[in-house]
């Protein structure tokens, strides 16, 4: 079985499961406090519709492919081809943007979303779209706490979960992996070289997707090249939330949620159905802080999808490019100004 499991990692290694990343033009930028991220920039394919260009930022423990997969699962390629131009974002310590070092969410929120927002607003946009799945809607959230002028004109949170109170078992899982988030970094990445056999059984596995509703061959590219490493101040802080029901910086000192009143642009709101990370209530409670227009998505079978949806399939799923991809594109085309 050992033989087994070394040939089939070495096999994946070997670029059997490895996805390209070629985007029109691709950015290292260094951020306000020393550290670094990556900007892969697609141009509209055919005629540009929109002024404001689109920022897609990837969840927790991820990379640049979360949003920008191959040709089917890329919302950012998808987008480009609706007449946006789009740019992918990899946060600092992983991939292109560097090593991981023991950073929290807080830097990642004020610096490098601040750096992402300079760079696409150096290119002649006078203001942004996002568009962020997990982590990445959340941090938006927190920068617009402390930054509400920030320039951006609607945004799409996908899978973002707004409070930890109503997931059962997260308190739980937290306890058990109390020693993991003591390290400086924590080594997410390593769950790449189980990748040729698939996603594992277990309760890790249906907090991150719905895997009926994933292509076993998206899963195997999915979890060969999207996992990275989370930075230890990042767990710990995500630790935090899920144990006090808090969205508040690392010290304790800043409510993310209180601000969020004086935000008024408009947010779409995507929740899986059966997305036990980010259930549709945890997605909604956005709602009762976010000062601007808000509309709400549930996806799954009783809202007239095709299918449920959970956490990553919500990018990933079999039918995520025909019905969730088109929801994203129909908010921000109404958001966005034509050319």
């Amino acid at each position: 079985m050992a033989d087994l499991f070394t040939k089939a990692v070495e096999r994946s290694k070997e670029g059997l499961l490895t996805l390209s990343f070629k985007p029109d033009e691709l950015y290292r930028v260094p951020t306000d406090d020393g550290a670094a991220i990556a900007l892969g920039r697609y141009h509209p394919r055919g005629e540009r519709r929109f002024a404001e260009p689109v920022l897609l930022c990837h969840g927790l423990g991820a990379n640049r492919f979360h949003m920008d997969f191959n040709e089917q699962y890329s919302l950012a390629r998808y987008l480009a081809r609706a007449g946006f131009e789009t740019w992918v974002i990899e946060l600092r310590g992983r991939g292109l943007a560097g090593a991981c070092a023991d950073w929290n969410f807080d830097d990642q929120a004020e610096h490098d979303v601040r750096t992402a927002l300079r760079t696409v607003m150096s290119t002649g946009a006078q203001q942004v779209l996002w568009v962020g799945h997990s982590k990445g809607g959340l941090m938006l959230y927190a920068h617009l706490a402390r930054n509400p002028q920030a320039p951006v004109k609607a945004a799409v949170s996908l899978g973002a979960p707004f409070t930890f109170a109503v997931q059962p078992g997260l308190r739980a899982f937290v306890q058990r992996v109390e020693p993991v988030l003591k390290l400086k970094v924590i080594p997410t990445r390593r769950v790449t070289s189980i990748a040729f056999f698939g996603a594992p059984p277990g309760p890790l596995t249906r907090y991150m997707m719905l895997a009926d509703n994933m292509d076993p061959q998206v899963v195997r590219w999915a979890l060969a090249n999207v996992p990275a490493d989370v930075a230890g101040g990042v767990g710990r802080q995500f630790a935090r939330w899920i144990t006090t029901s808090q969205f508040t910086t690392f010290d304790g000192s800043f409510d993310y949620r209180e601000p969020l009143a004086g935000v008024k642009i408009p947010f779409l709101l995507i929740a899986g159905s059966r997305d036990l990370l980010a259930p549709p209530l945890a997605v909604a409670r956005a709602k009762e802080h976010l000062g601007g227009p808000v509309k709400m998505l549930v996806a799954g079978r009783g809202h007239g999808f095709a299918a449920d949806y959970g956490h990553a399939d919500l990018i990933l799923g079999r039918k995520a490019p025909d019905e969730i991809f088109p929801q994203v594109e129909a908010f921000l085309s109404s958001n966005a100004t034509p050319l």
